[in-house]
């Protein structure tokens, strides 16, 4: 895929943006990523100017959604894992409890809490950054059972097929896809309520048969999920939350 990098100036400000260009492309989608900038998805042949053109035009839309997602970042909780701190799963919040074992470490959930049970060798220097790292590792393996499981039920439901469903960290992207059937999903999104997770799932899945955000591809998804724009909404107020 070419890539290509650019800037307009539009006032005070200076909007950067790169261009990512593909063969299978016939239309051009901004995105707008708190990792990644502003970037185009364009077909082949389209010129520069053109896109440069483009994102001008959307220059009011691009600054308000980075002013949104600046607004969005400042509210990821800072963690410091310790007892008594809440983490979600699946849309329940979770009081973290350490506690001191003699065996080999492990994470369980009862009672509305997460136990994370640590051994002696465990010991403060390295233990907070061991407590995320193990969580994490929990998170990712529930994230692969729940996931691949929401993605079998909603792959019928939509009529697409999947080659291979991969667990990512993506730097706030929910999931992303490409036309071979492969699919990346956010681990973090594991944290989110089942709604909002079934909504991810089903969005990504939609891409499957419609690269863009065209208007087909929202009819589709609306097709099996009549209230997608609640969850898109909740999860865009919520999502932050689902962070660490």
């Amino acid at each position: 895929m070419k890539k290509e990098k650019g800037a307009i100036a539009f006032g005070k400000r200076n909007i950067e943006f790169l261009v990512r260009r593909s063969k299978k492309r016939k239309t051009v989608s901004i995105f707008v990523d708190p990792v990644e900038g502003v970037f185009l998805r364009a077909p082949y042949g389209l010129p520069f100017d053109s896109l440069a053109k483009l994102v001008h035009k959307k220059a009011i839309w691009i600054l308000d959604k980075q002013r949104r997602i600046n607004e969005a970042l400042e509210y990821i909780p800072k963690r410091e894992f310790v007892t008594g701190e809440s983490l979600f799963y699946l849309g329940r919040r979770l009081r973290l409890k350490i506690l001191k074992c003699g065996h080999k470490p492990k994470i369980s959930v009862k009672d509305g809490r997460f136990v994370v049970s640590l051994n002696g060798k465990t010991n403060s220097p390295g233990k907070i950054k061991f407590i995320r790292d193990f969580l994490i590792h929990w998170y990712k393996k529930h994230a692969k059972t729940v996931l691949g499981k929401r993605t079998k039920i909603y792959s019928k439901k939509l009529e697409v097929s999947t080659s291979e469903v991969i667990l990512a960290n993506q730097s706030k992207r929910w999931g992303s896809c490409n036309q071979n059937g492969r699919i990346r999903f956010n681990w973090h999104v594991i944290m989110a309520p089942m709604p909002l997770v079934d909504y991810v799932v089903a969005h990504e899945l939609c891409h499957l048969k419609y690269i863009n955000h065209s208007e087909k591809f929202w009819k589709h998804l609306g097709t099996i999920m009549p209230d997608y724009e609640l969850r898109r909404e909740r999860l865009r107020r919520e999502g932050m939350r689902f962070y660490f």
